[in-house]
């Protein structure tokens, strides 16, 4: 049997009536607050643009829009510095509070994928949105995200349950990865929670030879015990985490923001696809039977009904049934494949960026804009960079930071001029 502990700690420290096609998750908020809308600086082409491909009727084949509107020990951590200043004028910190899933010393296989949730709180006078997120700062990483972006919005004083995806390391050892907040502006604060695993070797199969034989003809026997390991989903907090559909494109559920309310209880905050945004199903609760789990209780989208499974580690299958039975496959994330496609300003009198076309390749993303110009918008030419959520894209006419806010927000905070514009997908 292959043994692997982890160990993670810290210091002091997701709307409205349609046809039935909406899928699920909690998400991220604004960067900055937007100020007054400068024109474009220009940009140095002005060839023809390519079509927008942002809005659109929302499908009625899937369930995006309603049909009507014992913890462990606590462990230690690094501690983090308190207080970090904030351009708003406020302070940001962060407090460990708990680990909600893989406790200190946990044992798992080599190789082994699982998800990590810490709780936090906001003990800071900020307030969390989805340019805040925690990233991985020392040590080993894991396999894990280098950032995970903050869902919605985290008021000071409250909790939050933060989760990401590690692989254990093939090598029998002890590992540690640190991580810590950081804000919109990229300054780390508060604790500095940590997961450390140790990944035995394997034992030596256990071969059971008989005690005695009943008579001289007979040879003694052996026998060879291989454990099975135990399938993912059979208590809350293999489900925990921030779960994005494998489409991007879906017309269905688009996020599902899971969290382990007790051993077998979980929450899920679910979104479904709507336009121009989409719609917020609200949380609902479930209980695991078997190795699935229910939830029938969205306040946001009531007669919709989700069932989760999860075939493997980092995997999440949904089957939605409304008025149709569907079913979608999600991922942790958000990840590069995320963010492709045309995102269009909410703005349509914007007199800066109009579109942003993303595509992505080996983890990587190009951003392609597109500012405001007459008679035709500008081309500002794109670039390409590595993976990373806030993500600054430089060497273009403006200088921008994309935040990924939820499976179809993205906020763009244009440092050029000063403004803050929200985008959709």
């Amino acid at each position: 049997v292959l043994l692997f502990v982890a160990l993670a700690c810290g210091t002091g420290g997701g709307g409205g009536a349609a046809s039935p096609a909406t899928e699920a998750a909690q998400t991220v908020g604004a960067i900055l607050t937007a100020s007054a809308a400068a024109p474009v600086a220009g940009a140095p082409t002005n060839p023809p643009a390519p079509t927008s491909s942002g809005g659109g009727a929302a499908p009625t084949s899937e369930p995006g829009q309603p049909t009507q509107p014992a913890a462990p020990p606590k462990p230690t951590d690094t501690a983090g510095p308190t207080n970090t200043p904030n351009p708003t004028g406020c302070s940001d910190n962060a407090a460990f509070v708990a680990d909600v899933t893989v406790p200190d010393n946990t044992v798992f296989l080599p190789g082994t994928a699982f998800t990590k949730t810490w709780r936090l709180k906001n003990s800071g006078s900020c307030k969390w949105n989805g340019s805040y997120s925690l990233a991985f700062v020392a040590d080993n990483a894991m396999g894990g995200p280098a950032t995970v972006s903050i869902v919605g919005e985290v008021t000071p004083g409250s909790n939050y349950d933060v989760s990401a995806n590690f692989v254990a390391p093939t090598t029998p050892g002890t590992y540690k990865g640190v991580l810590q907040m950081r804000n919109g502006s990229g300054a780390f604060f508060g604790t500095k929670p940590y997961i450390q695993i140790v990944v035995a070797a394997p034992t030596a199969t256990n071969t059971v030879a008989p005690t005695a034989t009943l008579t001289s003809t007979f040879a003694p026997s052996t026998a060879t015990f291989t454990p099975s390991p135990t399938p993912p989903g059979s208590i809350a907090g293999d489900y925990a985490g921030n779960w994005y559909n494998n489409d991007p494109g879906t017309g269905g559920v688009t996020q599902i923001v899971v969290a382990a309310a007790s051993s077998s209880q979980i929450t899920a905050h679910a979104w479904g696809r709507c336009h121009p945004t989409d719609c917020d199903w609200g949380t609902g609760s479930g209980a695991i039977a078997g190795y699935s789990v229910t939830i029938n209780n969205f306040p946001g989208a009531p007669g919709n009904i989700i069932t989760l499974t999860l075939p493997s580690p980092g995997a999440l299958h949904a089957v939605v049934t409304s008025s149709s039975t569907f079913n979608y496959d999600f991922h942790i994330g958000p990840i590069a494949n995320d963010w492709v496609g045309t995102w269009t300003n909410t703005n349509a009198g914007t007199s800066n960026i109009t579109k942003i076309v993303i595509s992505s390749s080996g983890g990587q993303l190009t951003v392609h804009p597109y500012g405001k110009c007459t008679p035709q918008d500008c081309d500002w030419g794109s670039n390409t960079y590595a993976y990373a959520n806030p993500l600054t894209a430089s060497g273009m006419p403006h200088n921008i930071v994309l935040t990924f806010v939820r499976a179809n927000e993205l906020t763009v905070v244009d440092s050029t001029v000063g403004l803050t514009e929200n985008f959709n997908r």
